[in-house]
């Protein structure tokens, strides 16, 4: 199925209209005020969204190596620690935390 894209004038026009703030003040609530209708008739959790995980070896590993680094966030530090306790207990964490450890294994940190 093949979306609807804006021809280049259609989007030039938008752009110039996005200029005055009251037309993108007025777009952006429009816009707000859809994806509330959204949500609200959405069925989705969004508390459990993406569910709960056992941390991997792999993971556990890096972040206990993050842990030994002095230049990292409260966030990460947080993340680290979550994973450390998933691993070594086998309980299950919330992906978010799993998912901090493996964005930063990707970008070689």
């Amino acid at each position: 199925m093949k979306t609807w894209k804006p021809s280049k004038q259609q989007a030039r026009e938008f752009a110039q209209k996005m200029q005055d703030p009251e037309f993108a003040k007025e777009y952006y609530e429009r816009k707000a005020k859809r994806a509330e209708k959204r949500r609200q008739n959405s069925n989705y959790d969004y508390s459990s969204a993406g569910g709960y995980y056992v941390p991997t070896e792999i993971q556990y590993l890096t972040a206990m190596q993050l842990l030994q680094k002095n230049d990292i966030d409260d966030i990460t530090k947080e993340a680290c620690n979550k994973v450390i306790y998933g691993y070594t207990t086998k309980e299950k964490i919330h992906h978010d935390y799993i998912h901090i450890i493996n964005q930063l294994t990707r970008k070689n940190y």
